[in-house]
């Protein structure tokens, strides 16, 4: 049942209205003799709308409303004022304290009703959209977290990994996971998940769950890359797919296997820098294909000690400039080849210098691993 309080410093005014909303049943009715008075029922009785006489002693109507609409916020509560006041300088200041309508006294009790009827609805209506709201922020920040402990769980040694994170919107539709291996060396899964924001975002969380949990199996590429394909086949709504690159270090630090599927091709260089080999994509990405059809079959690349592998998500190499010019891979190819040992951060600047002003339109993604024996993980380790 609705609450409606009632302001005005005159019982009988009062009395009257009270009589009429009784008549058309508009709810509970609650009374207030000044401004200062209906300021203290709106904090003890949460009313639904408030009827709002303008000239009353101790505090008008137009101090209370102002205030009662700082102690609403965002929760809409409706203030209709009840004056006899005709003047456009008037009826215009008390709208700009804050109230949402008015009634001419003498009242007419059908235009109270339908005044009442729709600053009510109105109400619900913000309601509803205030719960929403608030559920979808919730969700939101769900996702945020896990998203953030996804990535912290990842094993980010500075001596061994070099990323660059940055989302188009609230949430990345890219995702970096790292993990050792449990007899040593290194799983490295980065994707890119399809759109943007929250709902590329969503995929985040079966893909590193799954992740996480075959390379503490110490599960193969292979088998990773089937069923990360199989499970978001299985539940992600259809045209939401992952293209993603997966490689596998091995202990020794001497051969890599790689699945790639949907993403931009990689880069294996040498100590000095020079190009070595170019890691094609060739699978499609992940959660198109059934079961039956999945291509899990990986390649294999011999590397040697102090290697550097460069993976990028497609936002580095799709990024316009002022000139209506993309970034492109053969300008990424060349600037990291043509850098030493601070290439890693030397592409980046060239990439913000490239942009300038322009806003970034994708997400972006870029990782650096330099190739060197990497331990087991330890069991059970807190990261």
């Amino acid at each position: 049942m609705n609450k409606i309080l009632i302001v005005d410093d005159i019982e009988t005014n009062r009395k009257m209205i009270g009589k009429m909303l009784g008549l058309i049943k508009a709810g509970e009715i609650i009374e207030a003799v000044n401004g200062e008075e209906a300021i203290s029922k709106f904090k003890s009785e949460s009313p639904d709308l408030i009827l709002m006489d303008i000239d009353m002693p101790v505090m008008d109507g137009f101090q209370s409303t102002a205030e009662i609409k700082k102690l609403s916020g965002d929760n809409y509560i409706p203030v209709i004022f009840v004056t006899a006041l005709s003047s456009e300088p008037s009826l215009g200041y008390a709208l700009a304290s804050g109230g949402d309508d008015f009634i001419s006294k003498p009242v007419n009790v059908e235009v109270l009703e339908s005044k009442i009827n729709a600053h009510l609805r109105i109400r619900e209506l913000n309601q509803q959209l205030n719960s929403s709201n608030k559920k979808l922020c919730y969700e939101q920040e769900l996702i945020e977290y896990f998203f953030k402990n996804a990535l912290q769980k990842s094993y980010l040694n500075k001596d061994i990994i070099k990323y660059h994170m940055s989302s188009m919107s609230t949430f990345n539709g890219d995702l970096l996971l790292i993990e050792r291996c449990p007899q040593g060396g290194l799983y490295i899964l980065m994707g890119d998940f399809t759109g943007h924001g929250l709902t590329a975002a969503m995929g985040t969380l079966p893909a590193a769950m799954i992740f996480f949990k075959m390379t503490g199996e110490a599960a193969s590429i292979s088998d990773i890359a089937s069923e990360l394909n199989h499970q978001l086949h299985t539940f992600m709504p259809t045209g939401m797919f992952f293209s993603a690159t997966l490689i596998k270090i091995n202990a020794h630090c001497d051969r890599i296997s790689v699945w790639a599927g949907g993403m931009p091709e990689s880069y294996l260089l040498t100590k000095s820098g020079d190009l070595k080999t170019t890691i094609q994509s060739k699978h499609m990405p992940l959660g198109i294909l059934n079961k039956d059809e999945f291509d899990a079959e990986v390649r294999i690349y011999d590397i040697e000690k102090d290697d550097k592998i460069y993976l990028y998500s497609d936002g580095i190499i799709e990024a316009w400039n002022a000139n209506n010019e993309m970034f492109g891979a053969h300008r990424l190819k060349e600037a990291l080849t043509r850098h030493g040992d601070d290439r890693f951060e030397k592409v980046l600047n060239e990439l913000k210098t490239f942009v300038a002003t322009n806003d970034q339109t994708d997400d972006i993604t870029l990782l650096e691993v330099n190739c060197n024996e990497i331990p087991a993980a330890e069991k059970n380790r807190d990261q």
